[in-house]
């Protein structure tokens, strides 16, 4: 069974007919849903997941009914949650010291500081990585980093030999899987 960590904009462009990756992003959920592929992500992921989907619902109905914006985003969650993809946190805090700078952190923060001194990421796209290294780490099958992020894919080259893992386009990836 083919395994790959999913960035959240590949499910969000699967909802979004106006997204570039809407058509292989729709491809790969589909498979999700049937099982013939398994996904990771960051709990980031749901957190994200919520966000955007209250500013959609509020940009799209042109109004701000509060109850209706909870469903819906409360639909949109469960959607995700039934496709099984497993989340990934890191747990634990570690003791961090970079040039003199010591400090406590979780985990998954002092991993994206150092993912950081090789990258100029932005933080959130920092935390997915720190995500699907420890992923990585913890399953060797998982095969592909997938993502519609342009920042991530402008330097997937470099990103894939720090990560260990191809860094790819949702069309790259379905390409890849022939779905």
């Amino acid at each position: 069974m083919k395994q790959f960590y999913m960035d959240t904009n590949v499910y969000i462009s699967a909802l979004k007919p106006d997204d570039p990756y809407h058509s292989p992003s729709k491809t790969i959920i589909t498979a999700l849903e049937r099982n013939e592929l398994h996904a990771q992500t960051s709990v980031l992921t749901l957190l994200e997941v919520a966000s955007a989907s209250a500013r959609a619902y509020a940009t799209k109905k042109g109004h701000k009914d509060q109850k209706e914006r909870r469903i819906f985003m409360l639909r949109t969650l469960q959607r995700l949650a039934a496709l099984k993809v497993k989340f990934i946190n890191i747990t634990g805090d570690t003791r961090s010291s970079i040039r003199g700078i010591e400090a406590i952190l979780p985990s998954v923060f002092n991993q994206a500081i150092l993912l950081s001194l090789r990258s100029t990421l932005k933080t959130l796209d920092l935390i997915h990585l720190a995500a699907a290294r420890h992923a990585k780490q913890l399953n060797d099958e998982l095969d592909a980093f997938v993502t519609g992020d342009k920042a991530l894919l402008s330097n997937k080259k470099e990103l894939s030999e720090i990560m260990t893992i191809p860094i790819l386009s949702p069309a790259e990836y379905a390409d890849a899987l022939r779905i």
